[in-house]
């Protein structure tokens, strides 16, 4: 009967909250909303990801130290509610202006500034290393080996994952480097820090699919949006990256090692 009990509150906390569509509560230009209708109502979002960074500390890896340095820890460990509808209409109002993200949704004006991203996710934007500056001479012979998969260290594969599910999320195959993963890869191990405000506006700018969806509720939240009557679910236990992600590239445990 406990077990019983137990599945059924489960069941009852992941429950979506249901909300009649209401387009003009959320965009009230006719021109915004015709967008919104056209090119993302129905975008898929990326599914949400964290890590449990105190379990990998525990098991010996290196690459929390790494995150702390480049001030990741608090992003990388985001963990929240998703409002779909709101995610939506947040990217299909997103513009760059002045170099800063800006957006509107129901009535409220948001712009990432640089408070924004510190207060939030305790990013660092001063004097450091945009990744657009390593990608501006893609002829310029490079020796990439170093880098390939099959040759990586735990803590490179680690990191790498890390990358592909939640710094830079994508929508094909997250077990292929990537020229922006080969750089940042390179930027944790040498200890270069990254304007990670940068990357993941630059993300943003060009999804297909919706990435970042708890962020962007911790942003709706920081600038008060009325979240009262929207849809919304939070995230079940696949997007806890654990002991599960080390099984899936091919660790083992032997003891506590």
């Amino acid at each position: 009967m406990a077990s019983s009990s137990s599945s059924r509150k489960r069941v009852k906390r992941m429950t979506t909250k249901q909300r009649d569509p209401n387009i003009d509560g959320w965009i009230s230009d006719r021109e915004a909303q015709e967008n919104f209708n056209g090119s993302f109502r129905n975008r898929k979002i990326i599914n949400h990801k964290h890590v449990e960074l105190p379990f990998f500390r525990t098991h010996g890896f290196a690459f929390p130290k790494l995150l702390s340095f480049h001030h990741l820890e608090t992003f990388v460990q985001l963990t929240g509610d998703i409002y779909p509808n709101l995610v939506s209409v947040f990217y299909a109002n997103l513009a760059c202006e002045e170099d800063l993200l800006n957006s509107h949704v129901k009535g409220v004006n948001i712009v990432l500034t640089p408070d924004v991203w510190t207060s939030i996710v305790g990013f660092r934007i001063a004097s450091i290393l945009a990744i657009k500056g390593c990608l501006r001479d893609p002829t310029a012979k490079r020796d990439y080996s170093i880098f390939r998969a099959g040759g990586m260290k735990k803590d490179e594969r680690v990191l790498k994952f890390l990358t592909a599910w939640i710094l830079i999320p994508r929508n094909g195959n997250h077990a292929q480097l990537t020229t922006e993963d080969v750089f940042l890869i390179h930027a944790f191990k040498s200890n270069i820090l990254v304007d990670w405000s940068e990357v993941v506006s630059d993300t943003m700018q060009k999804a297909i699919k919706l990435p970042y969806v708890v962020f962007v509720w911790k942003v709706l939240e920081h600038y008060k949006v009325d979240f009262s009557g929207e849809a919304s679910y939070t995230p079940n236990h696949t997007s806890f990256i654990s002991a599960n992600a080390l099984h899936h590239m091919g660790m083992s445990f032997r003891g506590n090692t």
